[in-house]
Formats: structure tokens, sequence, C-alpha cells
């Protein structure tokens, strides 16, 4: 068995981070003990690694461990994961001076955190697509729970190669509309047969990516978007059509009225570079 301790910024905010994560059935997560596990799998090995935050003198404190995967292998998946290298006070000094101020005092420090498999990102995100979020998490769930594979307490997520011989009448059966069956199946397709490579994705400029995902039957620019936070953790992507990003300035601005995306973008601008982060945190402010 390994172990390793990393210093993380005093402001990484692993409590509001944990309690949003709670939001994916399939996530191990104790907020009562600040531990989560991710899926990580090396060659033929899977293993949940087991990530515990807690504060010390010199800040935040991680404590990650594992016996099977590699402790190379682990803490790079993690870091892809957790994004604690990125400049969390200099990203909330930035939005002192516009309009989301109240939100980053509110939650201050709170981190941009990835799916934790790529592929599971796209596949969450194609199946939410259009769905109150309730039933969005309810469907992925059963989703990986027929199709998955657990390990100890972590689920991972079917591999591609699974889900593009599946029928689509075996998604149906767990409430899939037959359109959205035939979107993850075809898309697994897609990267089965190297015509969609998630890896060289991670190489492309946003607008690259956004233009090789929607060109794919079933996948629309908040898909596209949404797997390019969350699937890649790009910092400066705003989804303007997202209800709950809408919601949630129409809140902050008094509105009687949602805005409109053009709205949305316009004010985005001010939002730049870190426009991720605003969308972060105006979610969080419908959410908490």
């Amino acid at each position: 068995m390994w172990q390793k301790v990393l210093t993380l910024s005093p402001e990484y905010n692993y409590p509001v981070m944990l309690k949003r994560l709670t939001a994916d059935p399939i996530h191990y997560i104790n907020t009562e003990t600040s531990e989560v596990k991710i899926p990580v799998s090396d060659g033929d090995k899977k293993e949940g690694i087991l990530l515990r935050f807690y504060d010390s003198a010199d800040g935040v404190e991680l404590e990650i461990s594992g016996r099977y995967v590699s402790e190379q292998n682990a803490l790079q998946t993690a870091a892809n994961i957790f994004l604690w290298d990125r400049p969390l006070e200099n990203i909330r000094q930035h939005f002192l001076s516009t309009d989301l101020k109240p939100l980053f005092e509110e939650f201050a420090g709170t981190p941009l955190v990835g799916e934790f498999e790529t592929y599971g990102s796209l596949m969450k995100t194609i199946i939410h697509q259009q769905l109150n979020m309730s039933f969005a998490y309810t469907l992925s769930s059963r989703f990986v729970h027929t199709f998955g594979e657990r390990v100890g307490d972590v689920w991972f997520y079917p591999k591609p190669e699974y889900t593009a011989e599946l029928a689509p009448e075996k998604l149906q059966e767990l409430q899939f509309s037959r359109r959205k069956a035939e979107y993850v199946i075809d898309t697994s397709k897609q990267i089965v047969e190297k015509r969609l490579d998630l890896a060289d994705l991670k190489e492309k400029t946003n607008e690259e990516i956004i233009k090789t995902l929607t060109a794919i039957r079933g996948i629309g620019p908040w898909t596209a978007e949404c797997f390019l936070l969350f699937g890649l953790g790009r910092e400066n992507l705003l989804p303007a059509g997202d209800i709950g990003i809408q919601n949630g300035l129409k809140k902050l601005w008094n509105r009687d009225a949602k805005p409109s995306v053009e709205e949305v973008r316009e004010m985005g601008q001010q939002w730049s570079p870190y426009a991720s982060y605003a969308a972060l945190y105006i979610w969080l402010s419908t959410e908490f």
C-alpha cells in the first residue's frame, strides 16, 4: 500500500466541493470525514483511490492512498479531476470587481472539479441533456449500475466497447427515450471506431472541440460546453443556454424574467478568463 500527502492552497474550499459532489449518487463521498474515492485504471488494474482532505497549520492537506494501481497514475488522475493547481485566490480577486462578487464571497475558494472519467463525463452529459436534475441523475445512475463495474466502493462507467454493442431496447428498459439510447450507443461506436478520439480532443481549442462534438448526432452546444467544463476542466467556458445559469442570474440580478442567451454571453465577457468559475458559482447559488 502507498500513501502520499500533499499541501494544497489554504483557499481550497473542499467542504463545499464535496457537498456538491454528493449530488451524483454513483460517487463515494463521506462529508463527515471529508473523504472521496475516485475510479482509477492502470492497465488491467482498477481501484477506488481514497482522498482525504483536512486542515492543518500549513493550509489544506490532502492524503491520497492506494494499493494496486501505481502512485504516479493515481496522482495524475486525481490532479486532473480536482484541479488543485488553479490560482483560486487570483480567481476570487478577479470576480470581486464584477457583479458576481456576492457569490465569490459566499463560496470563496470552491474549486472547479471534473468528472471522474472522461468517457463517463460525455455519456453522463448526453444522458442529462433536456432532463430535470433529479431524473437525470436517476437515469445516469441506472446506466452505470446496470452496465458499469463496481470495484469496492467505487463505480466505473462501462467501456465504450461495451456500450457500443448494446441494443437501444436495453437502455429503454431503464427509461431512456429511444433517441437518447441511440445517441449514447452511436457516440460510443464513434469512439470505438476512432472517429472520435477523446484523448486527442484534449489538445484542441474550445471552438474546435465544440465543432467536432456538435457534428455528432444527439450532441448540441450545451452538451459540448458541459463536456469542456467537466470532462476537460477548461477554465473559460460559459454555457449561456443553461437553465440553471439563467435562473441563478435572474435571482442575482433581481429580474422578473430569465436573461437571454445573448445577455449572458455579453455579461460573461467581464468574467473571462475564468468564465467556468462564474458558471460554477452561479450553479452553487441555485443548489445551496
